[in-house]
Formats: C-alpha cells, structure tokens, sequence
C-alpha cells in the first residue's frame, strides 16, 4: 500500500502505484519512528514534563489550520495547509503535527494507538482499490498485509489489515473531481474493534472544497 506524501500536485494516471511510490518513503519513516516512539516509550496518560498547548475544540464552521507545536483536542475541526478538506478529531483522540512532517498524525488520550492522514487527488475509486489492496512496509520491521476483503458503498472504501503484534484499518473517503483522503489507523490487536467508530467519524466529518480555516491560536 503506498499513499503519498503531501499530493495535493500530483495526478494518478495509468499505473497509480508507480506513480504514488516517490511520495511514500517520507511519510513511513517518520510514521514508523512516531509508532515505535509512542509503543515504546510512552505512558497510557500521555505524561509530560513539558508543557504542551493545547487548542480548544474550534466550530464546526470554522475549520482550524493545523500547525505544529499545536495538540488539538477531539471535536476541533483542522484542515491542512494547501489541501481543500477538513476532518473533525474523534472522541477521545487528539491531532497534532511534528515539525518535520506535512501531515499531521492522531493519537488517541489513552493508548499506544496511531492514526495517519493521506490526502489525494486524480484519485479514481480503482486506483484506491489498487492503493488499499497493496502490503504496507514501514521502517523498524513493521509491515501490514491486507486482510478480508475490501468494504466499498457510494463514498468510501475500507480495508483491514494484519501485522506482527499489530492491526490495521483503513478508510477511503472518496470526494469529487476525483479528490480523496485514506486514513489509517494502527495498533495492539486489542484496540481493533475501537478502529471501526473512530474511522466511522473521520469519515462522517471529513468536508471536501475550500474551508475558509483560521490559523487557532494555541492555548
């Protein structure tokens, strides 16, 4: 499975999954270095000696340009710089951005779970079967094949998947002019049956077109 990086420039013409495979590498190295940080080393409460700003949740007509630094609490609706749809951080979950990343990642309050955000466009409903039906393998011996068989209705398109010591699902959300985002969510087998309601409502919440969004000032 290869999504890309930032791609709100490219286009999938034939052969998607060539085309998509420079914009991957980038992403599960600091995906995969983020998974094993958060499985490692840090504690279910999320403790930290450090202070952290924390962004109130915005409205719901008022998406917030996502920055980093920033941790935005479940309820906030964020959009990314450069891309024209929004999504709405689920109950019990928080969203933010490492400097070093275009996208920022999800993380639930509690939990060793992490969730990846992939904006597309030029995305056919087949080029994304192809994309989803694909073995992910990502840094420090983490790798995903699919497992099951895809779920598909008018606007969207999920896949499960099996790891060593770890699941993952994810969720095609399928927009117009051939736009799209997949999210991706990963983590102990244990956390697979919460996957299904947080991708429910990144998927019920997930806006195409223009936001409008502010740039929220953290707290």
């Amino acid at each position: 499975m290869l999504f890309p990086n930032r791609c709100s420039s490219c286009a999938l013409g034939p052969g998607p999954a060539a085309g998509l495979r420079r914009h991957w590498y980038a992403i599960v190295q600091v995906a995969a270095t983020t998974l094993s940080l958060t499985l490692l080393f840090t504690a279910p409460t999320r403790a930290s000696s450090e202070p952290v700003a924390m962004e109130e949740p915005a409205s719901e007509t008022r998406p917030i340009e996502i920055v980093s630094g920033v941790t935005y609490r479940a309820g906030a609706r964020l959009t990314i710089p450069g891309t024209g749809w929004s999504f709405v951080v689920p109950e019990h979950w928080q969203s933010s951005r490492p400097d070093d990343a275009d996208m920022p990642f999800l993380t639930p309050e509690e939990g060793k779970d992490l969730g990846m955000l992939f904006p597309l466009t030029g995305a056919t409903r087949e080029s994304i079967r192809e994309q989803l039906s694909q073995p992910l393998s990502l840094l420090h011996g983490i790798s995903f094949i699919p497992a099951g068989s895809q779920i598909e209705n008018e606007t969207s398109i999920a896949q499960s998947y099996q790891g060593e010591d770890m699941v993952g699902r994810a969720l095609a959300v399928l927009g117009p002019g051939e736009a799209a985002v997949i999210y991706f969510l990963m983590g102990p087998p244990h956390d697979a049956a919460l996957f299904q309601s947080v991708l429910e409502q990144l998927g019920q919440s997930t806006h195409f077109g223009e936001p409008g969004a502010e740039r929220g000032p953290g707290l």
